[in-house]
């Protein structure tokens, strides 16, 4: 493939860089958390040493529809919720049925990996309704291994029962796991991927999607993690609702000490997830040196910011996410970029890495020379907030919500907490404009339920 130019996209910009240690495409590992907060990677050493270390760290690593299934569809096709159709995780336009129908299924990283010769498995989350809503021994196109974690009662596999009691589903038996220690997921989805590793040839690429529960709520330690976690801290900030907020926020603050306990089972539960990455990383060997690693979190998660306990908002806690990429002779070790990077660009990465084309891919190779400036926020209405289009930039975020909802307008260059609305500010008004336009242009079609 020659060389790809990284100059747009690192701080420290080197003009070019030689593409893999060897003459094979480079393997592919892609380690995914579910709902893990950008601010809890302190539980995660192995992480931070054997991946961001010796790679990039992407500072304004972006979800645009941050909530599990679409997130995952996007990383899985390259392609945002508005070309997949899934913007939800169940029901009209979510979860598998949705993906599976649009025709994104047979078009997926994995299939396009599998004809270039690669050996695949995925072990873990899938996308939500796989387990109770596909037929009966169903294995999505371009696996060898599918180990997806589901629920033996017929329902879609959620956090409340994946930790403990689920089923195994794809290649090979179902196997049935319990609720002693020796069951936990993350040690059981750690266990399959280097058995996977260790059987995969030697002159075969591999590629690898490891992809635990861990750490979504309730929170579950492995056992050996339970009560490890020292005092936990929360900042203080978050808990200031926003000046100007739109009036489907809501106007009272959360408890703090409740959400100091959460966080801290949040973090326990990501030990457990750090050594399975550690474990994955040794079991590769030599083959380290020509593997492309990808790690990041499906979505993130907000902890009583702007009185809210969820994701799937525009704001940073839901829309920001950990996001590394190492790559041994490609990528420079121990840098930082802020270019704005998605789940659907990391997808067009790994194509771009691997030679291997994608169907109509909305995301941009981080190797390329020219990269889009911002992102575009969707989702449509849910519980907790009207649909929405807005545009995000490494400084500013513009959304728009629908039936005159409101509008927001952040700075984080003076406001990273988003404690200020500044979209009537006259000093933005150039500003707002323009991210407006660039939401309308990149958000078509529209999230169903939102209106100019």
């Amino acid at each position: 493939m020659g060389s790809l130019v990284l100059a747009a996209a690192f701080s420290v910009t080197p003009s070019s860089v030689a593409v893999g240690a060897g003459p094979t495409p480079p393997n592919v590992v892609i380690f995914v958390s579910d709902d893990q907060a950008k601010g809890t990677m302190d539980a995660m050493p192995a992480v931070r040493a054997l991946i961001a270390r010796e790679g990039v760290t992407l500072t304004n690593g972006i979800i645009p529809t941050s909530i599990c299934c679409p997130s995952r569809a996007a990383l899985l096709s390259g392609r945002y919720a508005r070309s997949t159709g899934v913007y939800k995780n169940v029901g009209t336009n979510g979860g598998w049925p949705t993906f599976n129908s649009s025709g994104a299924e047979d078009r997926t990283i994995a299939v396009a990996l599998q004809d270039a010769g690669y050996r695949t498995g995925l072990f873990g989350k899938y996308l939500n309704g796989y387990g109770g809503l596909a037929p009966s021994g169903y294995v999505p196109p371009g696996w060898d291994q599918f180990r997806a974690i589901y629920n033996p009662d017929g329902k879609p596999a959620l956090s409340a029962n994946a930790y403990y009691d689920y089923n195994l589903h794809g290649t090979g038996d179902d196997v049935s796991y319990g609720s002693e220690a020796s069951d936990y997921s993350t040690d059981v989805i750690t266990s399959e991927s280097v058995q996977f590793i260790n059987s995969a040839p030697a002159d075969q690429p591999l590629f690898l999607y490891y992809a635990t529960t861990g750490p979504h709520a309730p929170f579950t330690p492995a056992p050996r993690h339970i009560g490890t976690w020292p005092n936990e801290t929360l900042n203080p900030a978050a808990y200031t609702l926003t000046l100007n907020r739109p009036k489907w926020r809501p106007d009272t603050t959360l408890s703090q000490r409740k959400w100091i306990t959460k966080q801290a089972s949040a973090h326990e539960a990501l030990m457990s997830v750090d050594e399975g990455v550690e474990a994955v990383v040794n079991a590769l060997g030599d083959r380290v040196d020509n593997t492309l690693f990808v790690y990041l979190s499906d979505n993130g998660l907000q902890f009583g910011e702007h009185g809210l306990s969820n994701k799937n908002e525009p704001y940073s806690g839901s829309t920001e996410v950990p996001m590394y990429l190492r790559w041994n002779g490609a990528i420079p070790a121990g840098t930082k970029s802020t270019s704005p990077v998605t789940n659907a660009d990391l997808t067009a990465t790994i194509a771009d890495a691997a030679g291997v084309s994608l169907f109509r891919p909305d995301g941009v190779s981080f190797f390329s020379a020219t990269r889009p400036r911002g992102v575009v926020l969707e989702a449509v209405s849910s519980a907790s907030h009207p649909a929405y289009c807005g545009y995000r930039t490494r400084r500013f975020m513009y959304v728009e919500y629908d039936m005159r909802k409101g509008r927001e307008f952040f700075d984080y260059r003076d406001d990273p907490d988003e404690l200020v609305n500044k979209v009537k500010w006259n000093r933005y008004t150039n500003r707002v404009a323009v991210l407006r336009d660039e939401a309308m242009s990149g958000c078509s079609p529209t999230p169903e339920g939102f209106d100019w």
